[in-house]
């Protein structure tokens, strides 16, 4: 499996594009914004799309997806816990002074444990909340993709509606603290990190 990343939006959040490298066959990972801009990267990598992921749905995360949907058919899958706070986006948009953004049409809802496919890798869905009631992690073999809920030396905002420190806190050492420390942790803003560094080193939360 090999591994695209692209920074979008003035909140410059990580859209990630994972490709099957034995059937070129691809999913993308949080399209929070400037569809365009993915919509090339993904032309220029001449990968097929077989459907979009949402960790979870905040406006930086899923603030593409409905463009996209208008010009593909690629299936947007996300979590149950998040339904609400998808149909928040017009609302989330005007507190963040964003025009143009609409509600995206969820076509499956995605649940802990879950395994995920495309082409011939294999994948399992990690209900982590905490940064929000339906936010999950995506596995996928030594890399893990875990939205807004670990960050090199930092974790996610627990302030904003439906955000628990306490359930945040459980979340990363009982979802993800348990991986293998060699897992490498890609977060949906800033840079990447493993396990076994924020363990020992992430001053919020130790392992």
């Amino acid at each position: 499996m090999r591994m695209e990343r692209i920074v979008v939006g003035p909140f410059q959040q990580n859209a990630r594009v994972l490709v099957c490298e034995k059937t070129n066959e691809a999913i993308l990972i949080d399209p929070g914004d400037e569809a365009e801009l993915i919509e090339k990267k993904i032309q220029a990598m001449g990968v097929k799309i077989q459907y979009i992921l949402a960790t979870h749905a905040h406006i930086d995360h899923i603030g593409g997806v409905a463009v996209l949907q208008k010009k593909f058919t690629w299936p947007f899958y996300m979590h149950k816990g998040d339904e609400e706070l998808a149909k928040s986006l017009p609302f989330q948009a005007a507190k963040y002074e964003i025009e143009g953004v609409e509600v995206p049409r969820i076509d499956k809802y995605i649940e802990d444990g879950e395994a995920l496919f495309f082409g011939e890798c294999r994948g399992i869905v990690i209900h982590t909340p905490g940064h929000s009631p339906g936010g999950v992690s995506f596995l996928f073999g030594e890399d893990v993709f875990v939205g807004d809920v670990l960050f090199s030396n930092s974790i996610g905002r627990t302030d904003l509606p439906g955000g628990s420190f306490a359930i945040l806190q459980k979340s990363i050492k009982e979802r993800l603290y348990t991986l293998p420390g060699n897992t490498r942790v890609h977060p949906g803003h800033g840079y990447s990190t493993t396990i076994e560094y924020e363990k020992a080193h992430n001053p919020f939360v130790r392992g």
